[in-house]
């Protein structure tokens, strides 16, 4: 996480093109790490969204109070290995950490 952090910092001393695309190597790098023994179709759906936000929205503090859901998500989504199991995980990011 602290390599996003600093990979973030370079990321706004650049330009509108280069940002995307760091944006786009961070969601792979997120995607990467959490889906690699996910067998549920639920979790990888929910992984890709939470590393989407995270990539585009993680840095910036107007969205601090959603962060930890997302992290929550990419955490403890990964592995998952049925819908069900997704669908509580979910429920208990969405608590522990409400929007």
């Amino acid at each position: 996480m602290l390599a996003a952090v600093a990979v973030a910092a370079t990321v706004l001393s650049f330009s509108g093109p280069v940002v995307a695309q760091s944006d786009m190597e961070r969601q792979a790098q997120c995607e990467l790490s959490a889906i690699r023994d996910t067998r549920s179709p639920l979790a990888v759906q929910y992984i890709r969204s939470a590393c989407n936000w995270l990539a585009v929205n993680g840095d910036s503090l107007l969205n601090a109070s959603n962060k930890g859901y997302y992290v929550c998500l990419v955490r403890q989504l990964s592995g998952a290995q049925s819908n069900e199991a997704a669908a509580a995980i979910m429920s208990a990011c969405r608590t522990s950490n409400p929007l």
